[in-house]
């Protein structure tokens, strides 16, 4: 498959693919773990627990976030003047090779920018105590 790839740009690509893995796998490892804090944010909050919806609304962001980057990363290689590899002997242009090391060193750089901020604007943590000291109240006076 990169086959298309000088030598010393594949050794970058391995690279950034490395690196980008190495990035967001915490990032895949926490996001389900703040949706169980949404879970008890919301029984506290409305007297409702709502696993499922809270979950699948989860999944359903993971795979309409996904089918989004693709299609950006789709836009961007294109721009680049990526030409489609089916045919044998294709050399891809240099700019489209520079776009493919970009969207592996620039993205995983935008999703953490985008989830520090999200982090420090998260709340939850600081009530999070409360939240399950009522919660724990509530099941022992047989409420939700």
């Amino acid at each position: 498959m990169l086959y298309f790839l000088h030598p010393e740009s594949l050794t970058w690509v391995i690279m950034s693919c490395v690196t980008r893995g190495i990035g967001l796998a915490p990032l895949n490892a926490v996001i389900f773990g703040l949706l169980g804090d949404v879970v008890e944010f919301g029984q506290w909050k409305t007297h409702i627990r709502q696993e499922s919806l809270i979950f699948a609304g989860g999944s359903l962001g993971a795979k309409v976030g996904s089918g989004v980057a693709t299609a950006v990363i789709t836009s961007l290689l294109s721009a680049a003047g990526y030409i489609s590899s089916a045919l044998n002997g294709i050399s891809q242009p240099k700019s489209a090779i520079r776009m493919i090391m970009n969207v592996y060193k620039i993205g995983p750089m935008i999703v953490w920018i985008v989830v520090i901020i999200v982090l420090v604007l998260y709340q939850l943590d600081k009530k999070y105590d409360k939240i399950l000291e009522d919660l724990m109240k509530r099941e022992q006076k047989g409420e939700l």
